[in-house]
């Protein structure tokens, strides 16, 4: 797999979900397994949304950083999610990377979490 260089302006579009692999099980789910389709979308506003069958899950700021993961030892791109005062939802990090240019890869900054990957939505 080549995997290239993380641009936080590489994530600015839609996305179509793929596959999640992962949790202390090393299951891994699909649309086709879940019968549900999931989208998400990061804006140039700085806003993250994401989807399941039409229905939003999730509509809120986030904003990149580098920093240390968990997954290498260099520094590298890091996206915080940040909920609304009140919220009670609040999404784990993530560290991203790109296979090409049209494949997003999210793998969440725990251990035994999930990886999620998508494709750049045309």
């Amino acid at each position: 797999m080549l995997f290239s260089q993380a641009s936080p302006k590489q994530l600015i579009g839609k996305w179509t979900w793929i596959e999640t692999s992962g949790g202390f099980a090393g299951e891994i789910t699909s649309p086709q397994t879940e019968k549900c389709e999931v989208q998400i979308e990061f804006t140039k506003n700085k806003m993250f949304s994401e989807w399941k069958d039409k229905q939003t899950i999730y509509c809120q700021k986030y904003f990149v950083k580098i920093g240390k993961s968990i997954f290498s030892e260099k520094a590298q791109p890091i996206i915080t999610y940040v909920s609304k005062p009140g919220a009670k939802i609040n999404l784990i990090l993530d560290a991203f990377e790109f296979k090409g240019k049209d494949t997003l890869i999210l793998k969440n900054e725990c251990h035994d979490c999930y990886t999620r990957v998508f494709v750049r939505k045309k």
